[in-house]
């Protein structure tokens, strides 16, 4: 019988060593018991996560825009994308909705450091509205909670 390599595992017309063969269940006890309780050393953590690129190395970066306004802005554009709503708008345009209205929510009139201002869709985009700034105003969480699906401009 040739000898086996590693090269030539997939190489066609190969029979694998163990074919047709069964491993007893002490043999299969062995082998489950030998991967159990074993701990990385330092050396392979230290290895792990210095292999990945983190902060402005990693591919992905965008210069850190990852500020909770920001992540609201994207939620609210992915769920119009999903929706197939017309239109779309920046988040300039947002900042400066928010600033015509003084961060301050229309309807029950509290301001921005006590309360979270959030994008609310005039005609709601359940109800075939768009997602242009114009069909957009800031209300606070539980005003827009509680306006629910209704077409209100405050």
């Amino acid at each position: 019988m040739p000898r086996t390599y590693k090269k030539r595992i997939y190489k066609k017309g190969y029979i694998p060593w163990n074919k047709g063969k069964k491993t007893s269940i002490e043999q299969r006890e062995k082998m489950r018991q030998s991967h159990l309780g074993k701990k990385m050393s330092e050396f392979q953590k230290k290895r792990m996560t210095e292999s990945l690129p983190r902060g402005e190395n990693h591919w992905a970066w965008k210069g850190g825009i990852s500020t909770y306004e920001r992540k609201l802005y994207q939620n609210n554009q992915r769920r119009a994308l999903k929706l197939n709503a017309p239109g779309q708008h920046t988040q300039g345009e947002w900042e400066t909705l928010k600033t015509q209205y003084g961060h301050r929510c229309p309807s029950c009139l509290r301001t921005a450091p006590e309360i979270v201002l959030t994008e609310d869709h005039i005609i709601p985009l359940s109800k075939g509205g768009s997602n242009y700034i114009e069909n957009i105003q800031p209300l606070c969480r539980s005003c827009n909670s509680k306006k629910y699906t209704n077409i209100v401009k405050y």
